[in-house]
């Protein structure tokens, strides 16, 4: 075969080594059998061409030119993959007309809220995708049938057909059963071939690659890779222009232009204002933090709290666009005390953390902070104003640290990084008993 070429090529020297004559004319030429002179076939000259159409030959008897002959032998030896070709054409003419749907993972590591896997939907018409992260495989079912309720009622239409692999965690009873209840045709791919599911597939890596880089690129922890995955998709939906259509995805899918003047570096250093804790007059406004992503609920930053250990949502962010600083969580650090809530919802479906308490001082620290005043101020003044007083059913041999001491609470010792707390030698069995001594009064 040739390139290019519309015809296939006839050989005249396996003619002749298969016992047939070829004549050739001005006009025609003739393949003739030596054995009883007779008249194979004949082919015209078109131009300096001689073709031959055998559909117009009634009697084909030489077996080696059939165009349809299989060898066997050459099967076993060199058969290979059948070519899939793209479409240069949009096959379906609204939303939800066709739902591409895979799923990723395990994870070796776990994400901030536990999960491991990822389950990828993407719209065939104008290639939306959501991203809902699971803790176990087994919550697809779940997770895809409450998508399929909520989408449905946003879009006021209804999904047509799903086409996925034949993964367990969708060729299943219950799968079944939901999509034959609400009239949806699930297709599937022919078993080890990805290709025919290519829009999901080609999603899913360019998802993790994606992902993967902007972890490295800002030295995150693996832990933030839910994040990762999540903000990578929504900027996406917004930047990606639909072939053929072209148009982007959030034009296509939301029917305006989208917006991306709020758009920030991932992973960079961010200063969150501090407007849930009470603060003192010349207290810092701000919580240093890192940027993580946007919320599709609401008009909000996501932003990791270095301070607090917890993830936020926040539209009072200040950002700092230049490199990412060292204090940013590297990998391989544990996030064991990371306040995190128990849920496995989807990033921007996670609710807020509450910020962890401070512990309370240590006597040995109440003594050094003691001293470290008594040498910077009047140390007179301070005795007069804040000593500290006890009362006389308290012995005084029992008070632990300098009774002399300024009067300190439990706001002197916020900013304490260090897990601090109080001792005492007094251990009351009842409530009354503690109620009458400052210290545990002070520590419930």
């Amino acid at each position: 075969m040739v390139d290019g070429l519309e015809h296939n090529l006839l050989s005249i020297s396996q003619f002749c080594d298969n016992g047939y004559d070829v004549m050739f004319e001005k006009t025609n030429c003739t393949v003739i059998n030596k054995d009883d002179n007779s008249i194979v076939f004949k082919g015209k000259r078109i131009e300096n061409v001689y073709k031959i159409n055998f559909s117009e030959l009634v009697d084909q008897k030489v077996i080696f030119l059939r165009s349809n002959a299989l060898c066997g032998a050459c099967q076993k030896g060199k058969i290979v993959k059948s070519s899939i070709k793209t479409k240069d054409i949009v096959s379906t003419s609204r939303h939800l007309e066709l739902l591409h749907i895979d799923l990723f993972g395990p994870v070796n590591t776990a994400s901030l809220y536990g999960s491991k896997y990822g389950l990828v939907i993407v719209d065939d018409y104008s290639r939306w995708t959501w991203v809902k992260f699971m803790r176990s495989k087994d919550n697809a079912y779940d997770v895809f049938s409450n998508f399929c309720t909520k989408i449905q009622s946003e879009k006021e239409m209804k999904i047509l057909k799903v086409r996925s692999d034949h993964g367990g965690e969708f060729d299943n009873e219950p799968f079944e059963d939901f999509c034959e209840k609400h009239g949806i045709i699930h297709e599937f791919s022919s078993p080890r071939t990805p290709q025919q599911n290519r829009v999901v597939e080609k999603k899913n890596i360019n998802l993790q690659e994606m992902a993967r880089t902007m972890i490295h690129e800002n030295n995150l922890a693996k832990d933030f890779w839910a994040e990762a995955v999540n903000t990578t998709c929504y900027v996406q939906n917004r930047i990606y222009i639909r072939p053929i259509l072209e148009k982007t995805t959030y034009e296509l899918f939301k029917g305006r232009r989208p917006n991306i003047y709020y758009f920030h570096q991932f992973g960079y250093t961010c200063y969150i204002l501090n407007n849930k804790l009470y603060l003192k007059k010349f207290d810092a406004k701000v919580q240093r933090g890192i940027f993580l992503g946007y919320s599709e609920r609401s008009k909000a930053y996501r932003v990791y709290n270095s301070e607090t250990l917890c993830v936020e949502k926040s539209m009072h962010v200040k950002f700092d666009d230049t490199e990412p600083k060292d204090e940013t969580p590297e990998q391989g650090e544990t996030f064991a005390d990371m306040q995190v809530p128990e849920d496995t919802s989807e990033p921007d479906q996670t609710p807020e953390s509450e910020e962890s308490p401070k512990a309370e001082p240590t006597p040995e620290a109440q003594d050094e902070v003691a001293s470290d005043e008594a040498q910077d101020g009047s140390q007179q003044a301070n005795q007069s104003k804040n000593t500290f007083k006890y009362k006389s059913s308290s012995p005084e041999d029992q008070i632990i640290g300098n009774k002399k001491s300024p009067r300190r609470t439990r706001s002197y010792f916020r900013e304490e990084e260090s897990m601090i707390g109080l001792l005492s030698v007094i251990k009351p069995t009842i409530v009354d008993e503690a109620l009458s001594y400052d210290g545990w009064i002070l520590a419930m």
